[in-house]
């Protein structure tokens, strides 16, 4: 019988979606198949979810692998000469629509990649091209969409970053589009909408592009998608948070889902509910070890990712190899990754539970933070559940991520002296009549008709202040000091490059973030933000304020070789110090991946080298076309963009 639950098993008989359920594993993996088809669930996380290869085969085979003799310790990635030409391209073919799904059991209407959550899995090996034809089948719901290529640098293809109203208008209901970038990372990332926060409701999915290795192993187990799950639509989500004060409404997950499955009762909704939804499944073999690519595509939660009586050793943060290190529990924000190594230490007889937990502490929650998937070594009774128990640090509450001692990048590179420092305190706070988020005084909005870059391409660099747009011509290095004085965790992304994290600590009081000045009108708890978010902060009132004290005292970590990545964790009270090279000429986003905070303006925008922009870059005219199709179908339709559109 195959490694899924006896609990999944019956659930898919009682609703008649699993047929043939004899001894044969074609028969039983064919109903499994169905079901999940049926349910609209991915078959990630079962029996039917294949072991990865080492890399793609069909790919000439120079020196035996597709990127010939480079490795992880001797190749500049970010140097584009440096990179694989393979020559290979790889084909998706995609529609977006609205259907029902219950990930946990509960039926809501979901935004689905070719009808199913998670989407399809992209693979390609490393130096590939990647296309993918998109429609845009939300005719029903009226409404545009993107897709965001997470974690590409999108060197030489900076149009194509998936962001609407910056290197394109959204691909409109009933139109197409197709992108078409190279793979000049590797590792594990995933895919998601940019559109207002419609990823929220199951538009996400994974990717794995194939490379060398700096650890080796034997199975590769695939992507494990961990993700908060909501029972309303995001759009009814979005329509509670920009109620105006004091009515805003906080979104709060209701449950949490490994590759699509979850759990939920039946009790606490009167929406449609199965009692017996599916759960995960993944496979072991004892004394071997087993490679699993996590990745946390939600809203909002961090994820605390652990497996009972067992350790991983991380070989990757994001889409940046590390000198391996050991540890019993992965931290994940919204948006990052680490791949992980898992030795297969128990008997052959063994079963026990992998846990994502998301702790209330970093995010508002409804409860049922917990969801298991079961993992059963080789001869274990497949038809009962683990009855293993959780490790010491299974239920940890810290936002931040790893120690930065610990996140060392395989491949070296030290911290450069920076040609621009900014502070960036995050405030959140009135605009007059609704509750939105700031950084250094400023908030944003997008203009989804306009896309920045392509006004940066023809010359015009004068732009609206609530596109938040800040020009940083040639300068060679940026370095943020951004400061988060609130109780809640932001997880901060930043498109286009990878970010050296020189440092992350403590904000000891706001004195140190506001230099002492202090207002504090607006006190009563409303709907989820409580007097700590938006009581004491400045600029309640109205008044800008740019005497920004420094919570950092300088001290580098690593300093000849820094943590990078492309999202890192700023904990409640504290601050991170990021910064990067400016070698990809572009509008790049600065931004919250949180999807609430993302909605309501929390976005620091990037120009960089509009010089280059202007008199080096090549748009295509499709890019145009987007807009032309956009503009011809906005003047027909009214465009419901009540939050700041990304």
């Amino acid at each position: 019988m195959p490694a899924f639950t006896k609990l999944a098993t019956a659930a898919l008989a009682e609703r008649g979606l699993l047929s043939g359920l004899d001894n044969t594993l074609k028969d039983v993996t064919s109903g499994l198949n169905d079901g999940l088809s049926k349910l609209n669930l991915s078959p990630l996380g079962t029996n039917s979810a294949k072991l990865l290869p080492s890399f793609l085969k069909d790919n000439p085979l120079p020196n035996g692998f597709p990127w010939s003799d480079r490795t992880s310790k001797n190749t500049n990635y970010y140097d584009m000469d440096a990179i694989p030409n393979t020559g290979v391209t790889r084909h998706y073919d995609w529609t977006v629509s609205s259907a029902p799904c219950a990930p946990d059991g509960v039926t809501i209407d979901c935004v689905l990649v070719n009808g199913q959550f998670p989407g399809p899995t992209i693979e390609a090996n490393w130096g590939d091209w990647i296309e993918v034809k998109l429609r845009n089948n939300l005719t029903d719901l009226e409404e545009g969409t993107s897709i965001h290529w997470h974690g590409f640098l999108q060197k030489n293809t900076q149009y194509m970053d998936g962001v609407p109203g910056y290197g394109q208008c959204p691909i409109a209901p009933e139109g197409e589009f197709t992108y078409r970038f190279r793979a000049s990372l590797y590792g594990s990332t995933w895919y998601h909408s940019h559109y207002s926060a419609q990823y929220g409701s199951g538009m996400v999915g994974p990717i794995v592009v194939y490379g060398p290795k700096n650890m080796d192993y034997d199975v590769d187990l695939g992507p494990v998608m961990v993700m908060d799950w909501y029972h309303q639509n995001y759009k009814d989500q979005i329509d509670g948070l920009f109620q105006p004060i004091p009515n805003a409404i906080v979104p709060r997950a209701d449950s949490n889902t490994i590759n699509g499955k979850g759990t939920y009762s039946c009790d606490d909704t009167d929406l449609p509910c199965e009692e017996d939804p599916l759960m995960s499944t993944f496979n072991f073999t004892s004394g071997q070890t087993h490679r699993l690519r996590l990745i946390n595509p939600s809203s909002v939660a961090v994820q605390k990712i652990t497996i009972d009586n067992h350790k991983f050793s991380v070989i990757a943060n994001d889409f940046v190899e590390i000198e391996p290190y050991e540890t019993d529990v992965i931290t994940l924000g919204v948006g990052q990754r680490s791949d992980v190594v898992v030795k297969a230490t128990g008997d052959s007889t063994d079963a026990v539970y992998m846990r994502a937990y998301r702790p209330a502490d970093c995010a508002l929650s409804n409860g049922n933070e917990e969801v298991l998937a079961a993992i059963y070594y080789e001869d274990a009774d497949r038809s009962e559940l683990p009855v293993s128990s959780a490790g010491p640090n299974a239920y940890n509450n810290d936002c931040s991520n790893d120690d930065l001692s610990l996140t060392k990048p395989y491949y070296p590179m030290k911290a450069e002296d920076p040609s621009v420092t900014e502070i960036l305190p995050i405030e959140l706070r009135s605009n007059g009549t609704h509750l939105v988020w700031y950084q250094a005084n400023r908030t944003f909005r997008v203009n989804y008709n306009d896309p920045i870059l392509l006004r940066a391409n023809q010359g015009d660099n004068d732009y609206p202040e609530i596109e938040n747009v800040h020009n940083y011509g040639t300068n060679k290095t940026l370095r943020f000091i951004i400061e988060n004085p609130g109780n809640q965790y932001h997880p901060m992304h930043m498109h286009g490059h990878n970010i050296q994290v020189l440092a992350q600590g403590p904000c000891t009081n706001n004195d140190t973030i506001f230099g002492g000045n202090q207002t504090s009108n607006l006190t009563s708890n409303i709907n989820g933000f409580n007097k700590r978010d938006i009581g004491s902060w400045p600029g309640m009132a109205g008044e800008t304020m740019d005497n920004y004290g420094s919570c950092w005292d300088g001290t580098i970590t690593n300093p000849e070789n820094p943590q990078r990545r492309d999202v890192q964790n700023v904990a409640p009270g504290s601050f991170i110090v990021l910064q990067w090279t400016q070698d990809n000429p572009g509008v790049w986003p600065l931004h919250c991946h949180i999807a609430w905070h993302l909605s309501a303006g929390f976005v620091w925008t990037v120009l960089e080298n509009p010089d280059a922009l202007e008199n080096e870059m090549k748009i295509p005219d499709i890019m145009q076309q987007t807009c032309d199709d956009w503009d011809a179908w906005s003047n027909r339709n009214v465009v419901d963009q009540i939050d700041d559109g990304l």
